[in-house]
C-alpha cells in the first residue's frame, strides 16, 4: 500500500504562528529596554547639566566675592516671591549683583546680565558660604577661603 506522498518541505500554519508570537514577544521586550535606557540616560543626562550649572554659578559667584571687599544683601519683600539681591563692591564700586528671579540666578554686571543657573529653588549668601540647591534638591554649597587681605 502506497502513502500519499507527503510535503516535508517548509512550515506548518502551527509553526509559523508560533514563531511570529515569539518574535513579537522579543521586539516587545526589546523596545521596553530600549525606552527604559533612553529615558535613563535622559535624566542622567540632566542631572548632569544641573549639577554643571550649579558648579559654574558657585565659580564665578566665588570669584566676584575674593575680588570684593563688601557684600551686601537686600531683601525685597513687594515681589511675589521674596527675593534677596546680594551686591558684590569694591571701593564702593559694584562689581556685580546677584538675585534669585523665576527660579534662575542671574548674574548683573556693568556690561550685561547673565543667566548662571536654571530651576533654582533657593540661593542664599551667608558669611563666607554660599549654598544654592535646585528643584530636583540637588544642592551645591561652597565655603569661601579669601586669600587676601581686606582693607
Amino acid at each position: 500500500m502506497m502513502h500519499p506522498l507527503r510535503n516535508n518541505k517548509g512550515f506548518t500554519l502551527v509553526e509559523t504562528l508560533a514563531v511570529i508570537a515569539i518574535l513579537a514577544i522579543v521586539s516587545m521586550l526589546s523596545i521596553v529596554l530600549v525606552t527604559s535606557a533612553t529615558k535613563q540616560q535622559i535624566e542622567q543626562s540632566t542631572h548632569n547639566q544641573d549639577i554643571k550649572e550649579l558648579s559654574y554659578a558657585l565659580k564665578v559667584i566665588t570669584k566676584d566675592f575674593r575680588k570684593s571687599d563688601d557684600l551686601r544683601e537686600i531683601v525685597d519683600e513687594t515681589a511675589e516671591e521674596t527675593t534677596a539681591f546680594y551686591i558684590f563692591t569694591l571701593d564702593e564700586v559694584e562689581i556685580a549683583t546677584y538675585k534669585l528671579e523665576n527660579h534662575q540666578i542671574i548674574r548683573s554686571t556693568s556690561t550685561g546680565q547673565e543667566v548662571l543657573a536654571i530651576n533654582v529653588e533657593e540661593f542664599e549668601i551667608r558669611g563666607d558660604t554660599i549654598a544654592i540647591v535646585n528643584r530636583d534638591g540637588q544642592k551645591a554649597t561652597t565655603n569661601i577661603t579669601i586669600r587676601r587681605g581686606r582693607q
